[in-house]
């Protein structure tokens, strides 16, 4: 009996496509209030700003689960994708820390659409008796954004500024859409 891949050439394609999109992410999210600060937002002004950031997401997390169910997972993280290169937008054509914020929101839209497509897209394309060892393998290997991507980030920032790092960030996401 010939034993399936644990990871599918779609599987490593996919992976592929979500590290190099949150890799941006994770380039910009550890310095973003840095940025803001940059922008002219206080102290009060930052935690406010991560206030309304986090009611957004919770408005819309639910409804992004449903589309995925309804559309199918990847018609559902295309959409994210799309709606993911717009955050870039306000980002890096920021005058003021408001601009963050409308960033913010339309990342809590790629968010709402993508995360619970990833994790049910996973699923889809395991079956049961290798599920949790995919799920783990997925994981480390989603991970390495989060290894990578601060110390590129802080190293472009210092490097070419904010707004240059945040093209860089804004590229790696295109290709991966």
């Amino acid at each position: 009996m010939k034993k399936t891949p644990l990871l599918t050439p779609l599987l490593l394609l996919f992976m592929l496509a979500m590290i190099l999109a949150n890799l941006g992410g994770n380039m910009y999210g550890p310095l973003e209030a840095l940025y803001l600060k940059e922008l002219g937002a206080g102290i009060g002004q930052i935690g406010l700003f991560y206030t309304l950031s986090q009611i957004i997401p919770l408005l819309l997390q639910i409804l992004g689960g449903w589309i995925s169910d309804s559309l199918g997972r990847l018609r559902a993280i295309a959409i994210g994708s799309v709606i993911g290169i717009l955050v870039y937008i306000p980002l890096i054509l920021a005058t003021s820390w408001e601009w963050v914020l409308l960033a913010s929101a339309l990342g809590a839209m790629t968010r709402s659409l993508i995360g619970p497509s990833f994790d049910a897209f996973i699923a889809d394309q395991s079956a049961p008796s290798q599920r949790a060892r995919l799920f783990g393998i997925t994981q480390t290997l989603f991970g390495i954004v989060s290894v990578i991507g601060p110390l590129l980030g802080g190293y472009l920032v210092e490097a070419i500024n904010f707004k240059g790092m945040l093209m860089v960030a804004a590229i790696f996401y295109i290709i991966a859409t």
